[in-house]
């Protein structure tokens, strides 16, 4: 056999070899990336089990409902890389979601209110599903980065099939959102529904045992929660404090005469003159029987004063169930020296003394200047 041929057989063994072994490293290739992806899909499922857990450990660390919603929020923000969220509640038969809870939104930012019926919203509600929408500039919120959100991961929060809310969290540049994603985000909308729902129970439990069956208003018991918070908060902003007592006149021969069926009417109907009267951050309590009080933060004597005769006035221009024609009394304290903030509610409650001793239907305010300073700082330590 001739050296040209012996040698043309080898470089073509050669070359079938390399063939073969290339289809052999291609396999090789191929068979990694299978188990690769395989190993990859266990792990993700196992990442996202645990990441699950997690989140549910923290809604659910927390009856409060702000501190859930807020919690709720950050871990879906945190998932998804989100610059900023928002998340919204149900308003029953409003036709609309209400934004509760939000982080690196500018102070009052557009999109409070999203109707079911309009986008955002809309677009998910059809769906049912996570999707990224497009904001416009009447519903991009501003962002404390700078600007406004261009787009919104819209991630509905169900529970028994019903819509309880929804969450914004609002990207950087529209994105697809992956399989693996959605599901993730539908498991934590799942624990976010019902989070919400038990800390929404347990709010409905606490205003009931802080409320007035009565009158809706707020009991002796929420008064004097509430009057600490007010007292730590005119203190920190260094601002005045004024407490208000108010008695019905003669409401005895109410009961005696009328019955205290009526006698309840028309103590409803003092809490509804109460709250037509008094600012949105004032407090009005039922402090028990026929008594009222009222909380005014960052309030000097006149106008509590400017305030309480403007009750007093109303309610004798009243009338209320039955025909009833009523007064009342009030005793007003009021002062911007912290050290007399704890004998706010003794020196109304003295001063209301006083207006009924001196015939009824006046308001009387107390002298806050003859309150020992040294005594009320004692009080409050």
């Amino acid at each position: 056999m001739e050296l040209s041929t012996i040698l043309l057989i080898v470089a073509a063994l050669l070359a079938l070899a390399v063939v073969l072994l290339s289809v052999v490293v291609i396999r090789l290739r191929s068979t990694n990336r299978e188990m690769e992806a395989a190993l990859n899909e266990q792990s993700g499922s196992h990442d996202r089990a645990s990441l699950l857990l997690a989140v549910a450990g923290a809604m659910n660390s927390s009856l409060a409902i702000n501190e859930v919603l807020n919690v709720t929020l950050t871990q879906a923000g945190r998932l998804m890389g989100a610059v900023a969220g928002a998340i919204y509640l149900n308003a029953p038969g409003k036709g609309e979601m209400r934004r509760q809870a939000d982080y690196n939104l500018t102070h009052n930012a557009r999109g409070a209110g999203r109707k079911l019926d309009e986008d955002p919203m809309r677009s998910m509600i059809s769906e049912a599903r996570p999707k990224v929408v497009k904001l416009n500039d009447d519903n991009s919120p501003g962002l404390v980065t700078g600007g406004r959100a261009k787009f919104a991961l819209m991630v509905p929060v169900q529970r028994s099939g019903q819509l309880m809310g929804a969450f914004e969290l609002y990207l950087p540049e529209s994105r697809e959102i992956r399989e693996s994603q959605t599901e993730l985000l539908l498991g934590v909308a799942a624990q976010a529904a019902m989070a919400i729902s038990h800390a929404q129970l347990f709010q409905a439990q606490e205003e009931n045992a802080l409320t007035d069956e009565l009158t809706r208003l707020p009991n002796r018991r929420y008064m004097a929660q509430r009057f600490l918070q007010e007292m730590q908060r005119a203190r920190r902003h260094h601002k005045g404090l004024a407490f208000v007592m108010i008695d019905i006149d003669h409401f005895k021969n109410v009961n005696d005469t009328y019955g205290h069926l009526q006698g309840d009417q028309v103590l409803a109907e003092l809490a509804k003159i109460l709250i037509a009267c008094k600012r949105d951050s004032d407090v009005a309590a039922r402090y028990g029987g026929e008594e009222f009080a009222l909380i005014l933060h960052e309030t000097n004597e006149a106008g509590a004063m400017t305030l309480a005769e403007r009750i007093r006035a109303s309610v004798e221009e009243a009338t209320f169930p039955g025909g009833l024609k009523l007064t009342i009394s009030i005793g007003v304290a009021a002062t911007d020296e912290e050290s007399r903030f704890t004998s706010l509610m003794e020196k109304a409650d003295e001063a209301l003394y006083e207006a009924k001793e001196g015939g009824r239907n006046r308001v009387v305010l107390s002298d806050m200047k003859a309150v020992p300073a040294v005594a009320a700082e004692s009080t409050a330590e």
